[in-house]
């Protein structure tokens, strides 16, 4: 690959963005179907009394993984505004930061300012430190793991999930720096090659036979992919050098707390399958569940797994779109509503029969409960949108305030809702998130009033 000069013109150039976009639509679509293979795998190994010790340890990596996402929500919007501001002013945004990368020198020289020059970020040294933080914090939770459900294999999970975060922290620098370059194309190949390393290990451990420690390593083992980009792809590299428009403790800040409102999305997302596992009454059967662990997991995948794969280019959009203030939230939200009942509507009537068929009579809920839980995913997805939206505007306290209301609010109910596990979930997973996008939209018109912008 050659790179080009310019702050727009590098990597995916302007006149391939549409081609990237449908490689990135295509890797998403790649991503999503490996992962019902994966719990497909898995629940045909493991059987309904062992699939949550799975699930749990699945959904425990990805809750710390959406935790370093953070740093890829901060970096994609810090990246993407340098290059605009840089756009408006014809400015090089690699000469702000001072790199000169591949990039001759100019000939009139270095632009004269009297400013300051600022601590610049280095987005894969940050990954690294990023991701040491994290895989210690694992190292040091491991003793609690038990008590929640969480299986250990002896230490080895533990070491394995602590490697495998340090990799995902990494994945993200890497991930931001190509979304906010609009490098498209090889973000899509990024999603492709992890999904593609998971799926390929969880086949070789259901044909070896392991049903523990094999699972444990197909769930991280596609976060080693940021390497192989790094290393065989120069515009990947370029990406990572690229300016942000804040300086170094803006930038951690921002972080921290994107890092902090993604630990809210973590946990509706990948870890509410370990708040049904810690949260599970005596009278509740284990297959039971099992069987409601992965009823969430499957009916939220179609509309929640393209969007996180997306959650890159959807930030791109706000930034680009700020002008319109809350109004740009009306294509996204009306597109995931849609997708939702349309959804809904396929698991009521569909739902029970392909469980039965795919994974055993075992794991089978009633078509109202699956159409309910996938009707549940609507809320958690406009969470997603409304919470990107926030970020877009530079309004992190407010996205944090959202998702954790809805966090605490799905917590609440799950806990203090009479009835069966299945009923419970429904009713959480619909009702905290309704009250994070509530925030999130309420704050959103009252900035916009503030600024004068029409609502």
């Amino acid at each position: 690959m050659t790179e080009r000069s310019g702050a727009v013109g590098t990597g995916d150039a302007a006149g391939g963005a549409a081609g990237g976009m449908r490689a990135l639509t295509l890797a998403t679509l790649f991503a999503a179907a490996s992962g019902y293979l994966v719990m497909l795998i898995a629940g045909r190994a493991l059987g309904p009394a062992d699939y949550p010790l799975f699930a749990t340890y699945w959904g425990a990596f990805f809750a710390l993984g959406g935790v370093a996402n953070g740093l890829m929500q901060e970096a994609t919007r810090a990246v993407r505004s340098a290059r605009q501001l840089a756009a408006a002013t014809g400015t090089s945004a690699k000469s702000k930061s001072g790199d000169d990368d591949n990039d001759a020198p100019s000939a009139s020289g270095p632009p004269a300012s009297s400013s300051p020059p600022v601590p610049r970020v280095r987005l894969l040294p940050s990954g690294f430190m990023l991701g040491l933080a994290l895989a210690a914090a694992v190292v040091v939770s491991a003793p609690a793991w038990g008590p929640v459900g969480l299986p250990t294999f002896s230490g080895a999970g533990v070491a394995i999930m602590a490697f495998g975060i340090l990799g995902f922290s990494l994945q993200a620098a890497t991930a931001g720096a190509l979304s906010g370059t609009e490098r498209w194309g090889m973000y899509a190949i990024l999603l492709t090659v992890d999904a593609a390393l998971r799926l390929a290990v969880a086949g070789i451990a259901w044909w070896l036979g392991d049903a523990g420690l094999g699972f444990a390593i197909a769930t991280v083992v596609g976060a080693i992919t940021w390497a192989l980009l790094v290393v065989l792809s120069p515009a990947t590299r370029a990406a990572l050098r690229s300016a942000v428009d804040v300086d170094r403790g803006r930038f951690w800040r921002n972080t921290g707390t994107a890092m902090l409102a993604s630990a809210g999305t973590s946990a509706l997302v990948t870890g509410f399958p370990l708040f049904v596992t810690a949260t599970a009454r005596p009278d509740d059967p284990a297959p039971l569940v099992g069987a409601v662990i992965l009823a969430i997991t499957l009916t939220r995948a179609p509309l929640l797994v393209p969007l996180t794969s997306f959650q890159s280019a959807i930030i791109v959009y706000f930034v680009q779109h700020r002008a319109q203030g809350p109004r740009a939230l009306a294509m996204p939200l009306g597109a995931v509503t849609a997708v939702g009942i349309v959804g809904a509507g396929a698991a009521w009537l569909l739902g029970p029969w392909l469980i039965r068929v795919l994974f055993g009579a075992e794991f089978e809920l009633s078509g109202p409960v699956l159409a309910a839980l996938t009707a549940a995913s609507v809320g958690t997805a406009a969470l997603m949108v409304t919470g990107n939206a926030a970020l877009a505007f530079d309004r992190h306290l407010l996205y944090n305030v959202g998702w954790w209301i809805a966090v605490l609010a799905a917590a609440a109910l799950l806990v203090s809702v009479h009835g069966s596990l299945d009923v419970r979930a429904a009713i959480a997973l619909v009702a905290g998130p309704g009250v994070g996008v509530l925030v999130h939209v309420v704050g959103l018109v009252v900035v916009a009033k503030h600024k004068g912008v029409r609502t």
